[in-house]
């Protein structure tokens, strides 16, 4: 199946044709790559960068949710969880420990707004692209990886390993290749994503969970249900 510019920016070079080569999905993602570093959350550059380089991926693992009655309600019901669907006052009110007051104190503590971007969804791999971007920051809870530089990177080593995404792996080779601020020493660094990546590997998929629907559970039922192994002490 062939996958063409979810949307487009011609003069950012955020254009993905009809049946690409994979010279030029690269290019393309780089480029948003580029973009996202200084507008992490652009409408154009975000979806493009997941389309690029993993739509076959998205295709792949909607057609696994299609196999299950969970997978097909996500699908035909897509729930949203924009920041404007999600009442953190209501949240923090929740019991300490439950999901929905741990999401609120995680955008509290560190000073952030839920993601909102105008994402089109015309088909189911866009819906997913668009779910798996809107559930991040609860990605984050549920792993418990940090929001530092090297927390950042394992997450994404924990989503190549989850879900197989390239767009994870690239981001990991630009942090080895780049070195932002904050990563430790190369060989822990390399020690900590090898690490994150075994552990998404042995994890549930991330995409498959309705969140929306958990926020009174326990966060460690939830990393039960997603069958996450417990952090590795550093």
């Amino acid at each position: 199946m062939n996958f063409s510019s979810p949307t487009s920016r011609i003069e950012d070079g955020l254009f993905l044709p009809e049946g690409a080569s994979l010279f030029t999905r690269l290019r393309v993602a780089v480029r948003a790559l580029k973009v996202l570093e200084k507008r992490p959350d652009d409408s154009v550059a975000a979806p493009l960068f997941n389309a690029s380089l993993d739509g076959d991926i998205f295709q792949r693992l909607c057609s696994e949710l299609a196999k299950s009655d969970d997978g097909r309600e996500l699908l035909a019901t897509r729930p949203s969880l924009q920041g404007s669907s999600i009442d953190l006052t209501a949240l923090g009110r929740l019991p300490e420990g439950t999901l929905g007051n741990a999401f609120a104190r995680y955008f509290s503590d560190n000073g952030i707004q839920p993601f909102e971007s105008p994402y089109e969804v015309r088909n189911d791999v866009d819906y997913l692209i668009k779910w798996y971007r809107e559930t991040h920051d609860l990605h984050h809870v549920v792993t418990g990886y940090r929001t530092d530089a090297l927390g950042e990177m394992e997450l994404q080593a924990f989503v190549a390993g989850n879900l197989g995404l390239r767009t994870s792996i690239l981001i990991l080779l630009f942090a080895a290749v780049l070195r932002p601020h904050g990563l430790p020493p190369f060989w822990k660094y390399v020690r900590k994503v090898r690490a994150a990546y075994r552990r998404g590997q042995q994890s549930e998929k991330l995409v498959r969970m309705r969140y929306e629907r958990l926020w009174a559970a326990q966060v460690e039922a939830v990393r039960q249900q997603l069958r996450i192994p417990s952090l590795t002490p550093a």
